[in-house]
């Protein structure tokens, strides 16, 4: 039967593609950060729909009059830049055949990042392109919490197999991020029924987060929460709002979720974070012995080259036999450092940084503007999503994830939207959506100073 809908869908969506590229940038960004393929089990599960609609849109972006060129300045560099020094890293990678894998899917990923800025150049195609992230990854946050809320069973709550999300702690890191992009079409809409719709999105997708039984995800969440109610002006309301959330979830949630919660407080003697600690040794290892090319993608993953980098220290080391096996970097930080060495992790955060400072930018900027007051929000919403990231994903490898590459894409289309307007007011003005006003008096979350 869900064949039965998605292969009309994709069929629509391919149409409208070679009718305006932009569809298929929303319709390949569904596809990556759902992954609904994965979610029937006929055919379609294992045909290359992502390939279809990215070759696609691509061929269309050849053709079509309606884009853009990508935007020159230090972020697009450093972009650039880095996709090439991956594949210098990737050549000399320590396993190419594994490298290689990984390095095709990265690439995909990004190429998609920098179509939105040559696509989505308008409010119209940002919203829609952002209401299309908080709705995938609505979908597993909503159906998540709400499993969470009823059954109170204690199983942990994972996303679509054979996709990064299939790990509950990368999951609960996806749905934090997608909570202040929730929140940001929360205060965009006029339409009271979409916004109850939203904020009720946004309690069960906190639901879900916890039901994954990440303690990087609660991490992620209570950082959230912490710095908005710092920085609101209306302390006592955020407050009010988030114990109407924390106290149906201390009702909620088994004891085997406060056991499991309760290991934060001595996390030094657990395995957990024993085990990560070793695979962290084993790619800063790798980085110093190859600081200029790393391993490749994914090196430590794989058991002779952990053995060989534990320099026998490894908690995983076998006295008998003297094995270790392979295992993830379990976090950002060092998985760029032993993927690709102290430059790519130079460049890597560099990049990172730099779209920071576009949003940055672009919400000090927009502020001023009554015609970009939306982007301003977005700008600042986005700046709390990378917060999330840059603290949960010190656990986790999920340096390469989806959304942060839109992320970047979004950054540079809003940059380029604010320079249009100081040059030429009414060349953006005349692109806006048709929408109405958010209402006065709602609550928007300063961004991060960075």
């Amino acid at each position: 039967m869900r064949d039965l809908f998605l292969a009309p869908l994709l069929l629509a969506i391919l149409f409208q593609t070679f009718r305006t590229p932009s569809a298929g940038v929303l319709g390949w960004t569904w596809l990556t950060l759902m992954t609904p393929q994965k979610l029937i089990w006929g055919m379609l599960s294992s045909a290359p729909l992502n390939l279809i609609l990215a070759l696609a849109t691509l061929v269309m972006v050849v053709f079509t009059r309606d884009k853009k060129k990508l935007p020159a300045g230090m972020t697009s560099t450093l972009w650039i830049t880095f996709m090439v020094f991956m594949t210098i890293t990737t050549i000399f990678a320590i396993v190419p055949s594994h490298s290689w894998e990984l390095w095709n899917r990265v690439v995909k990923v990004m190429l998609l990042g920098l179509l939105v800025p040559m696509l989505m150049s308008t409010q119209r195609r940002i919203h829609a392109l952002v209401w299309v992230i908080a709705m995938c990854l609505g979908y597993f946050g909503v159906k998540g919490g709400l499993f969470t809320m009823l059954t109170g069973s204690g199983g942990h709550v994972v996303g679509p197999p054979d996709s990064q999300l299939i790990d509950n702690n990368n999951l609960a890191l996806a749905l934090c991020m997608s909570l202040p992009l929730m929140n940001y079409l929360r205060l965009q809409t006029g339409n009271m029924l979409v916004r109850h719709g939203l904020l009720a999105g946004m309690v069960a997708t906190t639901f879900g987060a916890l039901g994954t039984f990440s303690r990087g995800g609660m991490i992620g969440l209570s950082v959230m929460a912490g710095y908005l109610w710092w920085k609101s002006p209306r302390k006592f309301s955020l407050a009010l709002a988030v114990l109407a959330v924390v106290i149906p979830a201390y009702l909620f949630m088994p004891a085997s979720w406060y056991d499991r919660v309760g290991t934060l407080k001595d996390a030094s003697s657990q395995t957990t974070f024993l085990t990560r600690y070793d695979a962290w040794k084993v790619n800063f290892n790798i980085a110093m012995a190859r600081p200029f090319t790393g391993g490749g993608f994914a090196s430590s993953d794989n058991s002779e080259v952990y053995r060989q980098y534990s320099y026998g220290k490894s908690f995983y080391l076998d006295p008998q036999t003297g094995l270790t096996g392979g295992h993830a970097a379990h976090s950002i930080y060092f998985q760029v450092l032993g993927d690709h060495g102290f430059l790519g992790f130079g460049l890597y955060f560099s990049l990172q940084l730099s779209s920071l400072f576009l949003l940055r930018r672009v919400r000090k900027a927009a502020r001023k503007i009554p015609d970009l007051a939306w982007a301003a929000d977005l700008s600042s919403m986005m700046q709390v999503s990378y917060l999330a990231f840059f603290i949960s994903g010190a656990a986790l490898s999920m340096a390469y994830y989806d959304l942060i590459y839109l992320f970047i894409g979004i950054a540079l289309t809003l940059d380029q939207m604010v320079k249009a307007y100081k040059k030429d007011p009414a060349s953006v003005v005349s692109e806006r959506a048709v929408a109405a006003e958010p209402q006065s008096g709602k609550w928007r979350a300063p961004a991060p100073a960075v």
